[in-house]
């Protein structure tokens, strides 16, 4: 039947037409320029000028898609037999209300922006899902056979739906730059969006252009990918360039719908032509234990307890936001979690040289780099798109100088100079400041000792694994203090050194006002404590009372941070 898929693009169509007119709606600021929702100053028909002509025209063109939706919807329920391609059609029929809701609130509650900024993202899945339905009732879309796939298929679907997901968070990053400004810290985050979404679409696109050049429905969306690639990046330069012209800007909302449903288009195929049916590709063989070794999970937990402690005590004396703290948390861990995998990906070499580190997944071979680096830098941009949309940008820009300080100073810097470890402990300190940033959306003087006290802990923390693994780490070429310092006198003065300063700067939250005489005692006995561990540690040098500096210092950071919370709450 020829019918149907005709009527399916001809209704994608409508859709693109559609996100055209959203997209000028937003850019020539008409949003408001009818104020009352369903009708249109009480009318169907309102004279179409100035602004009214661009958000009524978009609500006339709404309206008509959503009826072109409907019959197709109806169409394929009851001439479809394959049932996934049914829920495909009523999940886009769901779209299209929901979106005609949300359009309706934009409009009555006066363009809030997490609705006006929903309501873009949701036009664009809204359109995917309608291309991929199209594509999917073709014809030669359904007498293609599906092909027996290579030992790299299961990681080239990964890697195509990590894709079309980092395009829709760069989306969704370009609808609250139309809908909140251009900030300086959301511009950054939308430029390593971007950087992100080259990457992986570009690998994604240029893998099946490689592997599977004889299959058109492959091909096809997959050079029409790469052309969309450089045709966004330069609309966007443009844009930028022109001060945000009606006519560029719309056109690169337009190119980013395109290039996320190529993507969509993309991934389904590959999932579906490369499932042999005797031999199913198994989607779970990489099991979620794998994935959570590459996070460094204590590494991102202790990330994650140090933010909520700064948002705690940033925001003490407010009442406590839900969902901004929600978003902190679950942005946070995507920081870490992106910062950890793509710190493994990056020394997957030099960590298979190590025996504390072959075991990891990347130097054993449990996964393939690809997948880790598409895991990593989705992990990352989820993390920046949570913070600045569910915090606020001071925070989002904070993880953004976490992630680039430790992967590209910190991480090259191991390889060349002992100074990598106080290099390192900057990444490692700014949670805290990050959880305070989202609570005040500022970083008020009280806010300094949380990274002075996470700094300092953090260098006698390593240098006692450093001392431990040294051996290991000399083999992996990692010039670590300990490595050039085999007698261990230098590595045990600046561990006492570190331990001694650790004291007073635990001390000042109590000399600045901000906590009382509980915090005081308990951060004087705990850093006396981990002190005689540093002592203990340069005196003997060796292995066991290193081990026990470590355990003494894992013991110090809870103690310190319950000990804050306990005395606020009682104060």
């Amino acid at each position: 039947m020829r019918a149907l898929p005709l009527f399916a693009w001809l209704t994608a169509a409508a859709g693109f037409l559609l996100v055209i007119a959203g997209g000028l709606v937003t850019s020539t600021g008409s949003g408001l320029a009818v104020p009352d929702w369903p009708l249109s100053y009480g009318t169907l028909f309102p004279p179409m000028v100035g602004g009214i002509f661009y958000e009524h025209g978009h609500r006339m063109i709404a309206a008509t898609v959503g009826l072109l939706t409907l019959a197709l919807t109806l169409w394929v329920i009851f001439s479809e037999k394959r049932r996934w391609v049914r829920r495909l059609a009523i999940a886009a029929f769901g779209l299209v209300v929901l979106q005609g809701l949300l359009g309706g609130l934009t409009v009555l509650w006066q363009l809030p922006p997490q609705v006006s900024i929903a309501h873009a993202c949701l036009g664009q899945v809204f359109f995917s899902t309608l291309v991929v339905l199209a594509t999917v009732l073709s014809p030669a879309w359904q007498r293609t056979p599906i092909a027996h796939p290579s030992d790299q298929a299961p990681d080239l679907c990964r890697l195509s739906f990590l894709a079309a997901s980092a395009a829709f968070a760069q989306l969704a990053l370009g609808a609250a730059m139309r809908h909140t400004g251009w900030f300086p810290a959301l511009l950054a985050a939308h430029l390593g969006g971007a950087a992100a979404v080259l990457a992986l679409a570009g690998k994604t696109a240029g893998s099946v252009l490689k592997r599977y050049r004889s299959m058109p429905l492959l091909r096809r969306p997959a050079r029409l990918l790469m052309w969309l690639l450089l045709v966004q990046i330069l609309l966007g330069v443009f844009t930028f360039l022109s001060g945000r012209s009606v006519l560029l800007a719309t056109a690169h909302v337009a190119a980013g719908a395109l290039l996320l449903a190529s993507c969509s288009v993309l991934s389904v195929s590959l999932y579906y032509f490369l499932a042999d049916p005797v031999h199913p590709i198994d989607l779970t063989r990489r099991p979620l234990k794998i994935y959570l070794e590459l996070t460094k999970p204590r590494l991102t937990f202790l990330a994650i307890v140090t933010a909520l402690g700064g948002f705690l005590l940033g925001g003490a004396g407010q009442p406590v936001n839900a969902w901004k703290l929600l978003a902190l948390l679950l942005g946070t861990a995507g920081i870490g979690a992106g910062a950890g995998t793509l710190n493994q990906y990056i020394e997957r070499e030099a960590d298979g040289r190590m025996e504390r580190t072959r075991g990891r997944p990347l130097p054993s071979g449990r996964i393939s780099p690809d997948s880790a680096l598409a895991f990593g830098v989705a992990c990352s941009v989820m993390g920046l798109v949570l913070l600045a949309l569910g915090a606020n940008l001071l925070a989002a820009g904070l993880a953004a100088a976490t992630l680039v300080s430790y992967l590209f100073i910190y991480t090259p810097l191991k390889s060349r100079t002992t100074l990598c470890t106080l290099v390192g402990a900057v990444p490692g300190a700014l949670p805290p400041l990050i959880g305070w940033a989202a609570a005040r959306g500022e970083l008020g003087l009280h806010a300094w000792p949380l990274f002075f006290i996470l700094f300092l802990w953090q260098l006698p923390h390593f240098l006692a694994i450093a001392w431990t693994w040294r051996e290991d780490y000399a083999r992996a070429g990692f010039r670590m203090l300990p490595v050039l310092d085999p007698e261990g006198g230098s590595t045990g003065r600046q561990i006492v050194l570190y331990c001694l300063a650790l004291i007073p700067v635990s001390l000042l939250p109590a000399a600045m006002g901000s906590f009382g005489w509980l915090y005081f005692l308990i951060a004087l006995a705990s850093g006396l404590g981990f002190l005689l561990c540093g002592l203990a540690t340069a005196r003997t040098r060796s292995a066991p009372s290193a081990r026990r500096l470590f355990f003494a210092s894992i013991l110090y950071l809870p103690v310190l941070l319950t000990t804050m919370t306990l005395d606020r709450m009682i104060s």
